[in-house]
């Protein structure tokens, strides 16, 4: 339908309005309403329905206050507005709803759709490094931000690549480990690999994270997403999952206790990603113990206690085997060189922490691999009880 007259359709509860009594009538004045207006249509007069019930339009249910959506119809087009909270609380607690608003604009199939985000907030602070970084994953995917150099003092920018947004994770992490759910790294110069938790708070950020990459991949970049499921918590959302398989970028492999049995029972290539997971949570993007080396592609999660030797100890379950080979303080970062030398039994690491090499080598050996070794111990912040278990456990067979 053709609207002349800028119209917005708006559900009036809010999805827990049965408890909380709240109602988007009581927050959304007129003046709110004809600042949306203006900005997206350039009127300043319109009519407004507020509706208890979803409506029709182009043949999809809208007006759901799910995604704390506004519907505007307007000259041929639809324009779906989230809005934030009236006063931010958590971490990503005024856009835990953008995944819904996008999932629902996505499935519209219309040509004449546009995408809005709008601050109400009055109250709390709306740009930590943290939220400025979810703004960027919502401008990278569509959205357009109606009001942020008013309310945040700052214009939200799209990112450009995908080692965009692994930069700006790692700054934000380096801030503040405490936010992070999901990480990205990469296994070879066209591959990488989404470690996302999928359950609670966490699932927007690993959603949005794939959206956006999404966007931004090309077709001969390989994109994998581990699904970090525990217990019997689920995959993320079916419609987040359903747009991101129909947007035919990403690979999503659940992972489970079943997939690490299988991992470690079988002859795989697959590395384990709960390993991989765990060790990113802990010791944060990868980089070198032993040399500082930062290039993803060169970099491995090692086992200090070696995998072999845990699938062949007859004193342990294959629960305890699962839990010893994906436990982040039977880890460290090393480059392929340095992963290699500590395989071989070259380079050392002692019970305390210090690396060395073994020592019948020549000193042409030993000259090359000190000038390589620029670390000489490592950092003591990773020097728990449990690493150090774990090293002695290596020491005392090789």
């Amino acid at each position: 339908m053709n609207y002349k007259k800028p119209s917005f359709f708006i559900k009036n509860n809010f999805q827990k309005s049965k408890q909380t009594k709240i109602y988007f009538h009581d927050i959304l004045n007129d003046s709110i309403l004809k600042d949306i207006c203006y900005k997206i249509t350039g009127k300043t007069e319109f009519d407004v329905q507020y509706v208890d019930n979803s409506y029709q339009e182009n043949g999809l249910e809208q007006g759901y206050n799910k995604g704390r959506l506004i519907i505007l119809l307007f000259d041929g087009y639809i324009n779906y507005i989230s809005v934030s909270e009236k006063h931010i609380g958590g971490r990503n607690s005024s856009t835990q709803s953008v995944s819904t608003a996008y999932n629902m604009f996505y499935n519209n199939k219309s040509s004449n759709k546009k995408l809005y985000y709008y601050f109400l907030h009055d109250s709390g602070n709306a740009s930590t490094e943290y939220q400025l970084l979810f703004y960027r994953l919502m401008k990278t995917i569509g959205f357009e931000f109606l009001n942020d150099k008013e309310k945040i003092e700052t214009h939200i920018s799209p990112f450009l690549s995908i080692e965009d947004i692994m930069y700006a994770k790692k700054h934000n992490s380096n801030k503040n480990k405490s936010n992070n759910s999901s990480y990205i790294t990469k296994s070879s110069m066209i591959s990488y690999d989404i470690y996302g938790k999928t359950y609670g708070a966490n699932k927007y950020e690993t959603t949005m994270i794939c959206y956006a990459i999404s966007k931004l991949a090309n077709n001969n970049q390989k994109i994998t997403l581990y699904e970090m499921l525990e217990g019997n918590l689920k995959e993320l959302p079916k419609s987040s999952l359903d747009i991101i398989n129909s947007m035919n970028k990403i690979t999503i492999v659940p992972t489970d206790l079943q997939l690490e049995k299988k991992i470690l029972e079988n002859k795989t290539n697959i590395r384990s990603p709960k390993y991989i997971y765990n060790l990113l949570e802990k010791l944060g993007p990868k980089k070198c113990a032993c040399c500082n080396c930062e290039i993803p592609e060169i970099i491995q999660g090692a086992h200090i206690y070696p995998i072999a030797k845990i699938k062949n100890n007859p004193m342990w379950s294959l629960n305890q085997k699962i839990e010893h080979a994906t436990n982040a303080d039977n880890g460290i970062w090393l480059c392929e060189n340095h992963h290699k030398l500590y395989d071989q039994g070259i380079l050392i690491i002692s019970n305390s922490g210090y690396i060395k090499f073994k020592d019948n080598l020549s000193n042409k050996y030993k000259s090359y691999l000190n000038e390589i070794t620029t670390i000489k111990s490592l950092d003591q912040t990773i020097m728990t009880e449990s690493l150090i278990n774990y090293l002695k456990l290596r020491n005392s067979v090789y």
